[in-house]
């Protein structure tokens, strides 16, 4: 697994993707079917097979953890993006926010 320190635009990754590929490179994806860019939250990555983005995933944290009004998910799908972030600090040999890992019911 890959990272990297690129700047981040989460409008530019969402501009450059169509549905699906934007859907695979987000935490979050709350599509039955169809696949809809609305319903996928907290991208992390520029392209579905490209490298994680830290300061995506810092944005994904702060996101998580009420940053910018939060996130509107069930609270099952956030919990569930949460350890996933927390999984990808730890291969990339960073620190997880300890509010991110509140969100995800870790210690």
């Amino acid at each position: 697994m890959s990272f990297t320190n690129k700047p981040w635009d989460k409008a530019a990754v969402s501009r450059n993707l169509n549905e699906a590929d934007y859907c695979k490179v987000c935490l979050i994806d709350m599509n039955e079917g169809e696949k809809i860019k609305a319903k996928c939250k907290l991208p992390v990555r520029h392209t579905p097979d490209g490298p994680y983005n830290l300061n995506a995933m810092g944005a994904a944290a702060s996101v998580l953890a009420g940053g910018r009004g939060g996130i509107d998910a069930p609270s099952d799908k956030k919990r569930s993006a949460a350890r996933k972030l927390i999984r990808l600090y730890r291969q990339a040999e960073r620190e997880p926010p300890p509010s991110l890992r509140r969100v995800a019911g870790t210690r």
